[in-house]
């Protein structure tokens, strides 16, 4: 069973991680309200992490395991592009990465700045929206079956995804969040133990995402941020 608990339990009941990636473009179009660029700047047009989730063998997710603080102060730059809150009214990202952390980063069995920093290495080395490309499938608001989305990054990566979908203004249904399983050492890509199961239908849209989505669209050069490479 694929479970959300909330009560506390101890790290080293930790079996693997969820990586949720989302996609921006979904979030835009999913809500009359549409979506906005932080107040840092626009973030990249690419899949963004949404979080690296620690769970159990039996489906269990491991959350509030302490009260441990949020005092983040690296990797603001990177988390800005490619963790970010694009809701309206804009803000800053920051409570989105409080929350990961109090909630689920804390039972990660990592220090605070590994955990943000292997969450961006993973959305970085899978780089997901080259995967879909390679095949294909490119965010331009078409339909893709999503048969075929599966097998594709399964060919790319060794491993069958699981696919959250959203739906559009339309009542279409979209390619919104895509997990996969991560090893202990949070770097190693690996079958999922429990794959979670979503409601998707047979053809989905891959919605497209530009920065005149926002609702606040500024220049695209007011964001010179880019990803750092780790050594």
């Amino acid at each position: 069973m694929f479970s959300h608990a909330i009560d506390a339990i101890a790290s080293n009941d930790l079996d693997f991680y969820y990586l949720v990636l989302m996609w921006p473009g979904a979030y835009c179009t999913q809500t009359t309200s549409g979506s906005c660029a932080p107040v840092t700047g626009e973030p990249k047009l690419d899949f963004f992490v949404r979080g690296l989730l620690p769970y159990t063998d039996n489906g269990t997710a491991l959350t509030q395991c302490n009260k441990s603080s949020f005092n983040l102060s690296d990797l603001e730059e990177d988390l800005y592009s490619y963790w970010s809150n694009i809701r309206c009214p804009s803000t800053k990202s920051s409570y989105l990465w409080k929350s990961a952390w109090t909630i689920y980063g804390v039972c990660s069995g990592l220090t605070e700045l590994d955990y943000f920093q292997k969450s961006l290495d993973l959305l970085q080395n899978i780089d997901m929206l080259s995967i879909l490309k390679k095949h294909d499938i490119s965010p331009s608001d078409g339909y893709y079956n999503l048969t075929e989305i599966k097998e594709g990054i399964k060919t790319e990566i060794g491993v069958t995804a699981a696919i959250r979908c959203s739906k559009n203004k339309s009542d279409e249904f979209q390619i919104y969040e895509i997990y996969l399983c991560v090893d202990t050492d949070a770097t190693t890509i690996i079958p999922c133990p429990v794959l979670p199961s979503f409601t998707c239908s047979s053809s989905v849209v891959f919605s497209s995402f530009t920065y005149g989505m926002f609702n606040n669209a500024i220049s695209m050069d007011a964001n010179p941020i880019r990803m750092s490479v780790p050594e």
